[in-house]
């Protein structure tokens, strides 16, 4: 009966030891995986992160606006308002929808900051979970420096749509609907008449 009361206490012993070293392991572990991904993962990379989308994304941004200006222009010219009060009133339109694009390019940035953010976080819970479960500190080392490598590689961003098209596709064909409509005295009905393409006492044209 002693002996088997030793034998008993001797394992009990061995399994307290047992959990002490995982535990000491899952510790240490830890500390690898928060040192791994702190050490890459900080305010200066989420604001290159977000930077990196305001690079690629302002250029378009840019050109599909100057784009914008010239139609603007050639539609005005079309419609013989080049030098008109209609300009300043149709590109004050244009600066408005430049205005409202940049913001949401800028909130994009912003969001694609955040995604990677909660990205980095994911893999850091999702490789503690797995030394919980496995105690095997050298392997979830392991790990986090190759899902830190991973994270750390430039996203591919889409291309910007064309931010302007719901302005210039109409420029045109409102221009000739307008006019039309102005010297038939009305008779076309030009069903969005904006009063803008049309001669009115508040088209004034520069002589």
């Amino acid at each position: 009966m002693g002996s088997s009361s030793k034998n008993g206490g001797n394992e009990a012993a061995k399994a307290r030891a047992d959990e002490q070293a995982r535990q000491e392991r899952i510790r240490k572990g830890t500390t690898d995986i928060n040192t791994t991904f702190d050490g890459q993962f900080n305010p200066a990379f989420y604001s290159a992160r977000k930077q990196s989308f305001l690079d690629y994304a302002n250029p378009q941004l840019e050109d599909q606006y100057g784009d914008a200006q010239r139609e603007l222009v050639f539609s005005l010219d079309r419609a013989g308002l080049l030098d008109s009060s209609v300009r300043g009133a149709k590109t004050a339109d244009l600066q408005k929808k430049y205005d409202l694009n940049k913001q949401q390019v800028g909130d994009q940035a912003l969001s694609y900051e955040n995604q990677t953010k909660a990205s980095v976080e994911d893999a850091r819970s999702n490789l503690i979970a797995m030394l919980n479960a496995t105690g095997d500190a050298q392997g979830a080392a392991n790990s986090a420096i190759t899902r830190a490598s991973a994270l750390t590689q430039p996203a591919a961003f889409s291309p910007l749509s064309n931010l302007f098209a719901d302005f210039t596709s109409t420029l045109g064909a409102q221009a000739a609907l307008e006019k039309a409509n102005y010297y038939s005295g009305g008779q076309t009905g030009s069903r969005y008449n904006t009063g803008l393409f049309a001669p009115s006492k508040n088209s004034v044209v520069n002589r």
